[in-house]
């Protein structure tokens, strides 16, 4: 066996404009949440396609966050964003379930840079790596 390789099996960037991120804090109409989550999720699979991302039994998800500035914040607040990011990579067959049998994590962090703005527009990075942790016999 010997010990697994530390590098990501797959890596990805998913932009997403300021007013199109989900937190935890946010008190916003359900039917917004509702389709924000929505384009998160088909944003998610169709990257996860596009790039090929591997299919996976079992696997450690990080998530570096690069937030528009500088301000206070924890990233946890932003799994409302990441788990319809996690549904897509499960709809694309990246992981056959996202139940804590197949995935670990997903673990958050902060990116030590800021995300750059998009034609002046405040953006969050969320860079995914996937990590693959199937059992080997």
């Amino acid at each position: 066996g010997g010990l697994m390789s530390p590098e990501p099996v797959w890596e990805a960037v998913i932009r997403l404009a300021a007013s199109d991120v989900l937190n935890l804090n946010d008190r916003e109409h359900w039917r917004l949440k509702a389709n924000k989550s929505k384009h998160i999720h088909q944003l998610a699979k169709q990257i996860a396609r596009a790039s090929r991302a591997p299919h996976l039994k079992r696997a450690l998800l990080t998530v570096e966050i690069a937030f528009p500035d500088r301000k206070r914040r924890d990233p946890h607040n932003w799994m409302a964003t990441v788990k319809p990011i996690v549904d897509g990579l499960v709809k694309a067959g990246v992981l056959p379930d996202d139940d804590a049998e197949h995935l670990l994590g997903p673990d958050l962090r902060r990116a030590p840079a800021v995300s750059e703005k998009n034609l002046g527009q405040s953006m969050y990075d969320f860079r995914l790596r996937l990590y693959d942790k199937e059992v080997q016999p």
